[in-house]
């Protein structure tokens, strides 16, 4: 199903300035509004802000509808006496790299205004001696102000998201700054060697097109239904609620934000009729926290949507607050109905997608297996329905994860014997926390023949920051506690012909490798598991094969039982590879956040 509407005439219209997402306190007084000179601060200076050289520059190079934040960005370099800045681009947005690069290379530092001197009154005789004294111990430690950036260097490995931020090949070739587009701040800048700067390139996009868009195919859809209803002979005719969930990348934010407020504030001023049935919507932006309301990953988005108490989302927190103090006191009362609830109405929940591909929006179908997905592509600019064969993918991984349970010999899939020790300890080095003797095993759960043991492989991908070392480290101590070898690789990208030469037997008579995990996109196992030629799991998969997540464990167990795979939608597929609330296969959980390689005493 595709719905395009007709664009307005004249230019299209670009979205409004939303409401700021992420906000930044202002460290130290605030700046003054006659010189926003405040190095603390987050005000951009004038002489950038005002460079009218500068915004010439930017309208005539580079698109309209992209903020590249290039005033931002300088002062940035500015504030930090960068000298030497990386810039990492995603592949969409490589061909603006030297354009970008030229215009930070001409204006950084090139118009800061002289330092101010102002004439103090003159010092008594103690105080000049002291002041000269203490002049003498600065000269010596007070750097020198740069005058220009000496290198910028563009790092042209592919990149695919936030997770591939390259911080570390940035600090080899000598940078004390990388600047990362087109992507959310993923990796925390506490986690970075060098000072990082995330510019989002938020994208201007037709926001009333998109909205015409959802109106016309479901006024269309509503036309076909009463029809049908009218050569059935039925008069029936009530009127319908679409509850929207308003999602997209990072870039659109502000517009999915937009969208989400232009749908209410219609649906608050009128409805949509047609012949005598009305057809409201209701739109809400969810959130995977920590990311944007709205923002979706390929391996994290909001889950648990078509069990959303929606009435509640609509609110605000502080009417949230007041629907709770009003429940509580009516909670003796039957029967209770929030206000403003109507159970007589039909209802349909959808998800609406802003994206110009469907990488991202698959992660949210996965995660919200029973929705239906529409999505916009702002570049087309139509509105088309997506699906995702959810049953397909889960019988594949069930199969890979039953592969690696039968390799094993694991037979009981709800045994939890072995399960890894909450009580760590730190270990900064990884030739002694990860690398070490595999004596350290529990030998109440090791083979009785040592020629018997499984091993599997562990990948870290090296491709940025998309490997979590604190993971591995969990997955290794997992295995370990079961009794089996590992052997770790690393890979910035994987291949299903590398990993068959690394699975292969050993000349001296090894089994070789019986199975991987990796640490690196869940997607990968997803998306191409299935071609390799032994199992490739995620790490959240590896928890399941080994009986350790309950839930999953349903659909496992049952297969067991029954002989037969279990396809039920509702059991889902968690996409939460970044989100504060998932499991310790996450890089949120506990002390994963950290990125440093931890022992588990096994």
């Amino acid at each position: 199903m595709a719905t395009e509407a007709e664009p307005s005439a004249g230019p299209a219209p670009t979205t409004k300035s939303a409401p700021r997402i992420i906000r930044r306190k202002k460290k130290g007084p605030a700046a003054t509004s006659s010189s926003s000179t405040n190095i603390g601060g987050n005000d951009i200076p004038p002489h950038i802000q005002n460079n009218t050289q500068l915004h010439h520059i930017i309208s005539t190079t580079l698109p309209k509808d992209y903020d590249f934040e290039i005033p931002k960005t300088i002062w940035r370099i500015e504030n930090s006496n960068a000298q030497h800045v990386a810039l990492q681009f995603p592949e969409g947005l490589t061909m603006y790299a030297s354009t970008i690069g030229d215009i930070l290379v001409k204006f950084a530092y090139r118009f800061q205004p002289a330092p101010s001197h102002q004439q103090p009154p003159p010092p008594s005789s103690s105080e000049q001696a002291n002041a000269n004294e203490e002049e003498n111990k600065d000269s010596t430690s007070t750097p020198t102000r740069p005058k220009a950036i000496q290198s910028l260097s563009i790092l042209g490995d592919v990149t695919y998201g936030a997770c591939c931020i390259d911080d570390l090949s940035a600090r080899a070739l000598g940078c004390d700054l990388l600047v990362h587009y087109g992507h959310s701040c993923l990796v925390p800048l506490t986690s970075t060697v060098i000072p990082c700067l995330y510019v989002f390139v938020e994208i201007r996009v037709d926001v009333q097109h998109m909205v015409d868009c959802v109106h016309m195919t479901f006024l269309q859809e509503e036309k076909q239904r009463r029809q049908s209803h009218s050569q059935e002979g039925s008069d029936e005719r009530p009127a319908r609620i679409i509850e929207a969930c308003v999602m997209g990348t990072v870039q659109f934010r502000s517009a999915v934000i937009e969208v989400a407020q232009r749908l209410n504030s219609e649906a608050d001023s009128s409805t949509s009729s047609l012949e005598g049935g009305e057809i409201k919507f209701q739109a809400i932006v969810p959130q995977a926290k920590p990311l944007s309301p709205g923002e979706t990953l390929g391996c994290t988005a909001p889950s648990g949507l078509a069990q959303l108490d929606f009435q509640d989302a609509l609110l605000s927190p502080r009417e949230r607050r007041e629907r709770k103090k009003q429940a509580a006191a009516a909670a003796g009362a039957a029967n209770t109905v929030p206000e403003g609830s109507n159970d007589s109405i039909p209802r349909e929940r959808v998800m609406l997608f802003l994206a110009d591909g469907r990488f991202h929006l698959e992660a949210a179908m996965i995660s919200n297996p029973t929705l239906r997905a529409l999505r916009y592509d702002p570049y087309s600019k139509t509105l088309t329905e997506e699906r995702y064969e959810t049953v397909k993918m889960k019988r594949l991984r069930r199969e890979a994860i039953m592969a690696v349970r039968k390799s094993l010999g694991i037979s009981d899939p709800l045994q939890r014997g072995g399960r890894v020790t909450s009580s760590v300890q730190d270990g900064d080095d990884i030739a002694n926390s990860v690398l070490q003797p595999q004596q350290q095993c529990s030998l109440s759960s090791r083979p009785p023949s040592s020629a018997n043991r499984k091993t599997m492989g562990i990948i870290l991908g090296t491709l940025g920051r998309q490997g979590n070392p604190a993971i591995l480290s969990r997955l290794r101590s997992l295995l370990h506690s079961r009794g089996i070898q590992t052997m770790i690789v690393l890979l910035s990208e994987i291949f299903p012909k590398k990993l068959e030469m690394l699975s292969k037997p050993t000349s001296s008579g090894g089994s070789g490798v019986c199975a991987w995990v990796q640490v690196a996109c869940p997607r990968l196992s997803i998306d191409w598991g299935h071609y390799f030629c032994v199992p490739v799991l995620s790490p959240f998969e590896l928890y399941v094969a080994f009986g350790e997540v309950e839930n999953a464990a349903l659909w496992v167990a049952e297969e067991e039982k029954t002989g037969e795979p279990v396809d039920d939608l509702t059991d889902q597929y968690p996409m939460d590879f970044y989100t504060k609330s998932g499991g310790p296969w996450t890089n949120y959980y506990e002390s994963n956040a950290k990125r440093k390689v931890l022992s588990y005493g096994v």
